[in-house]
């Protein structure tokens, strides 16, 4: 969707949250070792739970829950990415995607009415987790999933 009829637009939030979930278990199976998969397995959380909790908002939005919109081939192509990168480079290709998504998160929170606005919000904090765990990834620092952690319910056991 290019524009920004509200609420229709609000399905992209969710529709990312499917492609992100697709994204994700392609990355898990192609995981180079337990370091990554842990990672992708933490941030496929976060996209799940995310996804489950816009359901009701959508819904209250009479927005269809319509998870068929993601082709097959773009969870592959993250999949690619990540197999034929190393893990630097990987990182500074999927950075602009994440900064695209986290644009339109702010464009859309942006339009959103007041009543909306908290939920608009998280999905904005929501993607501003993966800028974090990729910048710091990045810079070879600790602490990458803290903020996807800090957001979701049910994580996994650290390795």
């Amino acid at each position: 969707m290019s524009n920004l009829e509200y609420p229709a637009c609000i399905n992209e939030l969710y529709q990312s949250e499917v492609l992100g979930e697709a994204a994700f278990l392609a990355l898990i199976a192609a995981a180079k070792n337990e370091r990554d998969k842990y990672q992708f397995t933490t941030l496929l959380q976060l996209e799940t739970e995310t996804k489950a909790r816009l359901r009701p908002f959508l819904y209250r939005h009479g927005i269809e829950l319509d998870e068929s919109q993601v082709a097959p081939e773009q969870a592959a192509g993250f999949a690619a990415l990540y197999s034929e990168n190393s893990w630097p480079d990987f990182l500074t290709q999927l950075k602009p995607v994440v900064d695209q998504f986290l644009g339109r998160f702010e464009e859309i929170a942006a339009v959103g009415p007041e009543e909306d606005r908290d939920i608009l919000q998280s999905m904005v904090r929501h993607e501003e987790s993966f800028v974090h765990w990729i910048d710091k990834e990045l810079a070879g620092e600790e602490g990458g999933l803290d903020v996807a952690l800090s957001q979701i319910q049910y994580p996994l056991a650290a390795p």
